[in-house]
């Protein structure tokens, strides 16, 4: 019984991993009950408590950070700050494509709670809160979505594919193209498109191209984001100050897939 748990462990941080339903009302019991909370991401299935999220923190008086492990893997953040240091100039798109084939023998296809699922979207809001958390991170927040999404396997649960258009608030445009029954064996990295040249990522790394079409490719120390999370997670709750990754951001990521979900559902573009 978490509830039982919460009350009568003598423990002072507890780390949220369970379906994604249970995220948040498990999360804010914890943080109600005076523990520091790691929540595994997506940090809400409604745009209530995505909303609600950020609060919790400063209402309880605890440290509450969500586990978006992609914020910390090297390979994007260091994409991250290269866009921030005007190495490609002012980005004007980005283009994505994440196709992956899941076999329904897969550890994750045979979780009930992930085919029987009673969150909305599946897999597109289980998996798609990394991908636009890192668009996020490159281009800041998404002020639109028009997007289709469909079902190819309904083993895989009610959404398995979905491909949009995101607009985000300083007019930078993205492609995001996601599914999880498409076999590919081409690289299907990120580009971002600047007005000085072009960043390409894929498995092997990062490379950059200039305005003279001349590449090179960008060095990075390789190093597991789940632990950098942990550590990032262990320093906030010892030193008492906020996480380097804002629950502010993790919500905004679920509110664009939720509008990404309504835009796929009504035919047209949804406003954040």
């Amino acid at each position: 019984d978490w509830r039982l748990f919460l009350e009568e462990a003598p423990v002072e941080a507890v780390l949220v991993c369970l379906p994604i339903e249970l995220n948040f009302p498990v999360g804010q019991a914890a943080a109600a009950a005076g523990k520091h909370v790691l929540c595994e991401k997506p940090v809400g299935q409604s745009r209530e408590e995505a909303r609600d999220a950020p609060g919790l923190s400063a209402r309880y008086g605890v440290t509450y950070m969500v586990a978006e492990d992609i914020h910390f893997v090297p390979k994007f953040s260091t994409t991250a700050a290269l866009v921030a240091e005007g190495a490609i100039g002012k980005p004007r798109f980005m283009h994505w494509n994440l196709f992956r084939y899941m076999e329904l023998s897969d550890k994750y296809a045979k979780t009930t709670w992930r085919s029987r699922h009673v969150y909305p979207g599946g897999y597109v809001l289980d998996g798609g809160v990394h991908f636009v958390h890192v668009l996020q991170m490159l281009a800041g927040r998404v002020a639109s979505v028009r997007a289709e999404a469909l079902s190819i396997e309904p083993k895989l649960g009610k959404i398995d594919t979905a491909m949009a258009l995101l607009r985000h608030e300083n007019g930078v445009l993205s492609s995001l193209n996601m599914s999880w029954r498409a076999r590919d064996s081409s690289s299907q990295g990120l580009r971002i498109f600047g007005e000085k040249g072009a960043l390409l990522l894929d498995e092997s790394g990062i490379v950059q191209v200039d305005d003279k079409g001349k590449s090179r490719k960008i060095g990075y120390k390789e190093e597991d984001g789940y632990y950098l999370q942990l550590l990032e997670f262990h320093r906030a709750v010892t030193s008492g100050s906020p996480p380097s990754i804002s629950t502010e951001s993790a919500a905004h990521d679920v509110e664009v897939i939720l509008a990404l979900l309504e835009s796929a559902e009504k035919g047209r573009t949804i406003k954040l």
